[in-house]
């Protein structure tokens, strides 16, 4: 007959802070992994600009203006992807940074 040996509190204290450690990394590691993502994500937006018309500006200024138009809205529009994308990640970054400080506390007690 095997006799169950008590378990001290300062055992339980000892390993609810290893979990509690070891779950703080783990959350910290997929942050960092989602901020990382969405940061590279954030840098493909890439504007499809319009090829330039083939008649001359002086004979169809209103053509170059069109163009320029369409070109300034394509851009805009990448750099508010890219911007939303940024947005993003620098969320998950904050996140990571917090598990990151709770895992830094944990690891010290």
């Amino acid at each position: 007959m095997k006799l169950a040996v008590p378990i001290a509190q300062e055992d339980i204290v000892v390993t609810t802070f290893r979990i509690a450690y070891i779950a703080c990394s783990s959350a910290t590691a997929i942050c960092a992994l989602a901020a990382a993502v969405y940061w590279y994500l954030s840098s493909r937006p890439t504007p499809i600009l319009s090829e330039l018309p083939e008649a001359s500006i002086s004979d169809a200024p209103e053509l170059y203006t069109m163009t320029a138009q369409v070109d300034v809205c394509v851009v805009r529009d990448a750099l508010i992807e890219a911007s939303a994308l940024n947005k993003k990640a620098a969320i998950w970054s904050a996140v990571a940074a917090l598990f990151g400080s709770a895992a830094a506390i944990l690891g010290i007690m």
